[in-house]
């Protein structure tokens, strides 16, 4: 059994949590959070805002914001075993501590989502092989992919999920602003949006890529670009030339 710690009480923690306590083969030991409102979701008797009365524990996972993770980390104590931040972007030594680790989880989190950790790639490093083991140990239970990653290489993971993720998000708004100006429903684009993430499952994007941009069909660009905002003709010109140029490598 892994005597476990939960640091955080966010996105992701919520989703660990309610993961962690059907696994038998984990005890969660307690959960550490700095605002008393956000661990209400959780329950009392786990629940603490004081590092200092956080139990002593073999793993304990830190899910907090980027920017919290060292300051954190220095905050507990060798009683709480191997630290390990979930961070896409942020390097092993991020940790302050004696045993260090990583957990990335890549995935985008949100509360009122359903989460189903055992398809979700687990990122992991660590310093020594045992502490690697503990870790893979646990996310183990979770998940049916663990990827051992360099600080190095998951930083670059990191970056292409935000591409895939982020910035994805952001044309969907685009889209959205486009049709709701024009009182025509987003959920028309919906079979658009399924269908195109599945051709890239299993094909290079550039083999599926279609429309005016690939065709070279400047009647069509220049007809978009004419009904369009400023800022939205900035976007289109960036894109479209984006397309061009990977279609000619």
């Amino acid at each position: 059994m892994i005597k476990l710690a939960l640091v955080g009480s966010g996105n992701l923690a919520h989703h660990l949590y309610e993961s962690i306590l059907n696994l038998e083969e984990i005890q969660l030991v307690g959960v550490l959070g700095r605002n008393p409102e956000t661990l209400a979701s959780f329950d009392a008797d786990l629940t603490t805002t004081d590092p200092k009365t956080l139990p002593a524990a073999d793993l304990t996972i830190i899910a907090v914001s980027d920017d919290a993770i060292e300051a954190v980390s220095k905050k507990l104590q060798e009683k709480h075993g191997l630290l390990a931040h979930t961070s896409g972007a942020q390097t092993l030594n991020a940790i302050k501590g004696k045993r260090k680790a990583v957990c990335y989880p890549l995935q985008t989190f949100s509360k009122t989502r359903t989460v189903v950790f055992e398809s979700i790639p687990f990122c992991l490093e660590a310093e020594c092989e045992e502490d690697y083991e503990l870790l893979e140990r646990f996310c183990g239970l979770l998940t049916t992919r663990v990827v051992r990653m360099n600080s190095k290489d998951r930083k670059y993971l990191h970056l292409a999920a935000v591409y895939v993720n982020n910035f994805v998000n952001q044309l969907y708004q685009t889209a959205h602003e486009i049709l709701e100006d024009r009182e025509l429903p987003f959920d028309l684009l919906h079979p658009l949006i399924l269908e195109t993430a599945k051709k890239v499952m299993d094909n290079r994007p550039t083999e599926v890529q279609t429309g005016p941009a690939k065709r070279g069909d400047q009647g069509i660009i220049d007809a978009h670009l004419s009904i369009q905002s400023e800022a939205n003709k900035e976007l289109y010109t960036l894109l479209t030339q984006a397309i061009q140029n990977s279609q000619n490598t």
